[in-house]
């Protein structure tokens, strides 16, 4: 295998491997950058509403906080601690309790003597009243017969409600007698809530969840840390303590807990309920000793990391697309320009070619041909390599006729010769001189169009016209066997255009139509003229097959042809002359057969200076 194969095929693959590597570098990038994105903006709107919940939960616990430490100042409640079994004055703090709770709106409110015994309690004419029952086991119990203020969130071993606790000791003489006992229900606070996309804990010290917006996860326990399952001791120690009476604690079932290097805190969570990746986000509220927390679901992180990956690797491929499109467009155009330099060195071979034949006349068109050169190689410079393409091919292209006439002339000089006709050879000679200055009257007009000049004024009287190409079309006309029909009707017109291009895109025009009539027996070609004031047209009809769709629709392009010899470039410089002239040249069909076309010039009226 050569070199050169060997890195064509190297290239051919560094390709798809660039654009597989980047667009797997775009992936994890964009992946992680929508991942780390998406979890702060969770974790920010997570720490937001747990600010929220935190101040709502302060709130409403403030409102009864200093509650017991007013009931422990009221003479009748320790009126009844002084006398425990006095009827009336058991009947006098209950009632007293009752209307305390209904006016702070209080869930219950009780009193309890220096040994945890409730001797009165505002639900002391509900079924299942807290009157004698022993709540000194209860830390906020213990609390306050310590003399502080007792804090303290519990299942209720009577009521099976949850609630905060309140106390506060009740002294008299500086004695602590008792302890006044505020409850709070938890249900207002728990039911404020609602975000279908973030669920609030409120936890003990031990991770036991003692308000959920989650039902099923009441007295489930979060375990501490990064662990998955809570040890057993501490299960046992939290069942031992009655907190939560005979309510079962469980523990959440988390598949995975993992911290991110931003400090993330991520859950996978199992079970029928509720499944799914969490963000947990906690804070410790420490005077009311719990912990709250926010669980932060991540199935929107899903949709947005989804839409980043979908709008980035579409920028992505959009650019990559961009950019092999220009690829693909600058080799394009490398190898069109290739092509155009070896049609333009071929074209300059053949050109060589031909003006090595020429004689000594012909030596001012090898001058002209070589200013031609020299004009082509600046047209090179300045990019406009398909119009100097075009320019090379048809000096050869339309100096072939008068070239043939030059022959024909000059056969006959020789026969006249020798017949001993001089005058006549004089006059082919003329013929031969006109048809060579012809030549190079041509060679200037395009010349001068290449430059996209304008012609200057010239103008062109029909007649002029009409002997011009009869002259030089004469020898093919005759060699076919065709009639060319030309009336001298408008002959003393005048239209706008120098006489040598006007003969160049006739002379294109009647040897094309000649070339499409090849199997036609007896060829005939019409031109008919008509002006008006200000356009003099001229129609030029062969009786050939006519022209197809495609010909119709490219027959002015360059190197566009149906024939199997030629350049195919013609028709595209004869149009290009007309319309230089300020002129039109269309091409179609005629209805009876053949083509037809159409040269419509300005007429000029005035006499050429």
């Amino acid at each position: 295998m050569s070199q050169h194969a060997t890195l064509s095929r190297l290239r051919r693959i560094a390709l798809p491997l660039l654009l597989l590597t980047g667009t797997l570098l775009v992936t994890a990038g964009l992946f992680f950058h929508a991942q780390n994105q998406g979890l702060a903006h969770i974790r920010q709107n997570a720490e937001a509403s747990l600010s929220r919940y935190i101040i709502n939960l302060r709130h409403q616990l403030a409102r009864h906080r200093d509650l017991p430490r007013l009931l422990a100042t009221q003479q009748q409640l320790k009126a009844l601690l002084a006398d425990p079994y006095n009827p009336q004055k058991v009947d006098a703090a209950n009632r007293y309790l009752a209307w305390v709770n209904r006016t702070m709106g209080a869930t219950d409110s009780y009193l309890i003597d220096s040994n945890g015994i409730t001797l009165a309690a505002s639900n002391w004419d509900q079924p299942n009243p807290f009157i004698g029952n022993d709540y000194s086991f209860r830390p906020y119990f213990q609390q306050a017969v310590e003399g502080g203020q007792g804090r303290y969130f519990a299942l209720g071993n009577t009521s099976r409600v949850r609630g905060y606790f309140f106390s506060a000791p009740v002294r008299q003489n500086g004695q602590i007698i008792g302890v006044a006992v505020v409850k709070v229900d938890l249900e207002d606070i728990e039911g404020s809530w609602n975000d279908a996309l973030q669920d609030i804990l409120v936890m003990d010290e031990d991770g036991v969840i003692f308000i959920s917006t989650r039902h099923h996860w009441r007295f489930r326990l979060l375990p501490q840390g990064n662990a998955l399952v809570p040890d057993q001791q501490l299960l046992a120690r939290i069942q031992g303590s009655r907190r939560y009476e005979n309510a079962e604690i469980t523990p959440l079932p988390l598949h995975n807990r993992e911290i991110t290097a931003r400090g993330n805190q991520l859950l996978t969570l199992n079970g029928n309920q509720a499944a799914g990746h969490y963000l947990l986000v906690s804070e410790l509220v420490p005077e009311a000793g719990m912990r709250v927390a926010v669980l932060a679901n991540l199935s929107p992180l899903k949709t947005r990391i989804a839409r980043t990956l979908v709008m980035g690797l579409g920028g992505f491929w959009a650019i990559a697309a961009l950019l092999l499109f220009l690829r693909a467009r600058h080799r394009m155009q490398r190898r069109h320009e290739r092509e155009l330099q070896q049609a333009h060195e071929a074209l300059e071979r053949r050109v060589e070619q031909r003006t090595r034949q020429l004689t000594d006349s012909n030596q001012r068109l090898k001058q002209e041909v070589e200013q031609h050169r020299q004009t082509q190689d600046q047209l090179v410079q300045a990019a406009k390599m398909a119009v100097l393409g075009q320019l090379s091919a048809g000096i050869n292209h339309e100096l072939n006729q008068p070239l043939t006439a030059i022959r024909q002339f000059a056969d006959n000089g020789r026969k006249l010769l020798e017949r001993g006709r001089t005058e006549s050879v004089a006059g082919n000679l003329r013929e031969i001189g006109g048809l060579a200055e012809r030549m190079a009257a041509i060679l200037q007009p395009l010349r001068e169009f290449a430059r996209q000049r304008d012609a200057g004024g010239a103008q062109t009287r029909l007649a002029q016209l009409r002997q011009g190409v009869m002259v030089l079309m004469g020898g093919e006309l005759e060699k076919r066997h065709a009639r060319l029909h030309w009336p001298n009707t408008y002959d003393s017109l005048m239209v706008a255009g120098d006489l040598g291009r006007l003969e160049q895109v006739l002379v294109n025009l009647i040897g094309n139509a000649l070339q499409a009539m090849a199997d036609e027996p007896a060829p005939r070609i019409d031109i008919d003229v008509q002006a008006s004031e200000r356009q003099v047209t001229l129609r030029v009809r062969d009786d050939g097959p006519g022209l197809s769709e495609q010909a119709l629709a490219h027959i002015f392009e360059p190197f566009f042809t149906t024939k199997s010899t030629g350049l195919g470039l013609g028709l595209s410089i004869s149009h290009r002359i007309v319309q230089s002239l300020g002129g039109e040249l269309t091409a179609a069909n005629h209805p009876q057969g053949g083509a037809i076309f159409t040269l419509v010039l300005a007429r000029a009226h005035k006499e050429p200076a």
